[in-house]
C-alpha cells in the first residue's frame, strides 16, 4: 500500500475551521448587539458557506483515510476518526443554517465530537504515539474544547437570533429591533460559555498552524 502523509494538510484545514469560528463568532456577537437578530442570521449564512466548503474537504479526505488506510497502523485512528465526524458537523450545521433549523442539535453533536476528541488526544499522548505527544495531546483537548462549547453557543443561536426570525412572539421584540442592554441571567451564562468558545478556537487555530507548519516544512524537505 502507497504510504499518504496528508497531515500537514488535515492540520492546515483545522487551523482555517478554528480560526474561520473565532472571527464569525466575534463579528456575529457585535452584529447582535448592533443591529439584532436578522442582520446576525444573514452573517451566520454567509459564515456557513465557507465552512461548508471545509467540510466537504475534510469529510472527503476522512472517509478517503477511514477506507484505505494510508498511515501506519494505529495512526488513521487517531488522525482520521475525529477529522471525519468533525467534517459531518460542519456540513450539518451549514444545512441547518441554510434551511433555517435549529442549531442546538448539531451543537450536541460538536460536544460528544470534542469529547471524543480529547479522549483521543488522552490515549495517544499515555501510549506516546507521536513525536511530541504532549503538543499533539493540547492540540485534541484545544479543538475538543472549542466543539463542546459550540453547544451553548448553537442555543444562543437558536433562542435570540433564529427564533425571533421564524417564529416570532406576540407583542416580542421585531428580528430588526436592538437587544436591551439588561442581560438576564440565562443570556450573562451564555455569554460566559461563548468566551471559553472563543479562547478554545483561537488557541486551536494558533496551535495548529504552529503543528502544521512544523510539519509542512518536513513534508517539503522530505517528501514521503
Amino acid at each position: 500500500m502507497t504510504f499518504v502523509d496528508t497531515l500537514a494538510f488535515q492540520l492546515f484545514s483545522l487551523a482555517f475551521v478554528s480560526a474561520a469560528l473565532f472571527y464569525s463568532g466575534l463579528v456575529g456577537y457585535v452584529t447582535y448587539l448592533r443591529y439584532g437578530p436578522r442582520r446576525t442570521f444573514e452573517h451566520l449564512r454567509s459564515q456557513a458557506v465557507p465552512l461548508a466548503g471545509l467540510g466537504v474537504v475534510i469529510t472527503s479526505i476522512g472517509l478517503w483515510g477511514e477506507i484505505v488506510w494510508p498511515l501506519p497502523g494505529s495512526y488513521n485512528i487517531l488522525f482520521f476518526d475525529p477529522y471525519t465526524l468533525l467534517g459531518i458537523t460542519l456540513l450539518a450545521y451549514a444545512i441547518c443554517l441554510a434551511l433555517r433549523w435549529r442549531t442546538q442539535y448539531v451543537g450536541l453533536l460538536a460536544a460528544m465530537v470534542g469529547l471524543l476528541s480529547i479522549y483521543y488526544g488522552a490515549n495517544a499522548y499515555n501510549l506516546g504515539l507521536t513525536k511530541e505527544p504532549l503538543a499533539m495531546f493540547l492540540l485534541y483537548v484545544a479543538m475538543g474544547g472549542m466543539a463542546i462549547f459550540t453547544f451553548p453557543v448553537t442555543i444562543w443561536i437558536d433562542r435570540y437570533v433564529i427564533s425571533p426570525i421564524i417564529s416570532p412572539e406576540p407583542g416580542g421584540a421585531s428580528p430588526d429591533s436592538k437587544p436591551s442592554a439588561a442581560m438576564s441571567a440565562e443570556v450573562k451564562v451564555l455569554f460566559g460559555l461563548f468566551l471559553i468558545f472563543l479562547l478554545f478556537a483561537l488557541g486551536s487555530a494558533i496551535a495548529t498552524l504552529y503543528i502544521g507548519g512544523n510539519a509542512l516544512t518536513q513534508h517539503l524537505s522530505y517528501a514521503p
